[in-house]
């Protein structure tokens, strides 16, 4: 929990204004280094008590550049930055303002299996699928260098896995822009798209979490978009039915970082837009459980494809088993199943951000 005197200091530190800064105690400490903001605001307060983690994150930074760099050499196709590391060299001062445990890429499905191989040919070791194809949209990729710095990839074909959330923003229909502070083959996301992202992130993934590091992307990205910036993102919203979802992210990230009330969602929308019925505002409610979440995103799919995905989810890949379990055994796996059956039945009335 964020100190209440340290509201109004955040707020226009991330502004860009000047401010003397309270002195933090331990605590104060590590809830900013726990919600992201610890070098951005050592940058501003030079406080003591952020200096290691201010330090450990610049340190990390050159590092994760050059192997980003290699990365993106090495796939030969148009990958977009997604998240923390796009936004780190388009909206921060510093990138190692921007702190992120990962590097999330966007590509088109049909990529996919050049970049797998891409990625295990320079020393990538793939994290063995769930085989959950409507559930999991990505896979995860990891190595370690020459100075023992773990580096981690997402490799997305689509910017959610919830099947609710997947086309909210669409490769094909995506207009790449360049992030030169990172190279001459590295592209994000446009604004409008950034933010629908960053909106629907931490909804979609992290069941409205308050991390301040996310709702200040989002009180940066909204400061520098313009007027028409700003229709487009809500009409794209409204037509992709997360308009709840973005409102609620923006509310939170005002409430914050404030924001200009001009540019709300009543002031481009028509009132039936409005007051449209969406089904993701499911995720909305932090006491959802898993069993109404799981319901919620088999409704966004056709009839075939939630039987797939739950004999998917009953009946996952048997590597994924033996990894999960910490065994090769093939005779317990029958055992293994019933044993995961069983605790998956025990989930379902759990609350979901608790998983």
């Amino acid at each position: 929990m964020i100190a209440p005197q340290l509201r109004e200091p955040l707020r226009l530190t991330l502004a860009g204004e000047a401010v003397p800064w309270p002195a933090l105690d331990e605590t104060d400490a590590a809830e900013l280094a726990a919600q992201g903001m610890a070098p951005l605001i050592y940058a501003a307060a030079r406080d003591p008590r952020l200096h290691a983690e201010a330090l450990r994150v610049a340190a990390a930074e050159p590092l994760r550049l050059e192997d980003l760099r290699s990365v993106l050499r090495a796939i030969g196709v148009r990958a977009l930055l997604l998240k923390g590391t796009a936004l780190a060299y388009d909206l921060y001062a510093q990138p190692e303002h921007r702190p992120r445990s990962d590097t999330d890429l966007l590509i088109a499905r049909a990529d996919l299996p050049m970049v797998r191989k891409a990625m295990r040919d320079i020393g990538f070791e793939e994290q063995v699928s769930s085989g959950d194809d409507y559930g999991l949209r990505q896979l995860g990729y990891s190595r370690v260098d020459r100075f023992g710095v773990e580096h981690v990839y997402d490799v997305h074909w689509a910017v959610a896995n919830s099947p609710l959330f997947a086309d909210v923003i669409r490769y094909a229909e995506v207009e790449p822009v360049p992030l030169p502070r990172i190279g001459a083959n590295a592209y994000g996301l446009p604004r409008v798209e950034a933010l629908l992202l960053a909106c629907i992130h931490r909804v979609a993934h992290h069941h409205d979490q308050e991390r301040l590091i996310w709702l200040a992307d989002i009180a940066l990205l909204r400061v520098r978009m313009s007027t028409d910036e700003h229709r487009r993102f809500w009409q794209r919203a409204a037509e992709r039915r997360v308009l709840a979802v973005c409102r609620r992210s923006i509310e939170v990230a005002e409430t914050w970082f404030g924001g200009d009330p001009e540019h709300g969602p009543e002031r481009f929308l028509a009132a039936e837009q409005l007051a449209q019925d969406e089904p993701s505002r499911a995720f909305l409610d932090r006491n959802v459980t898993y069993a109404a979440e799981t319901l919620a995103n088999l409704r966004a799919l056709p009839w075939r494809a939630r039987l797939v995905r739950l004999r998917q989810l009953a009946f996952p890949p048997p590597a994924f088993m033996r990894q999960v379990f910490a065994t090769q055994s093939r005779f317990v796996l029958p055992l293994l199943y019933v044993y995961r059956g069983a605790r998956g039945v025990a989930r379902l009335f759990r609350r979901a951000g608790d998983l």
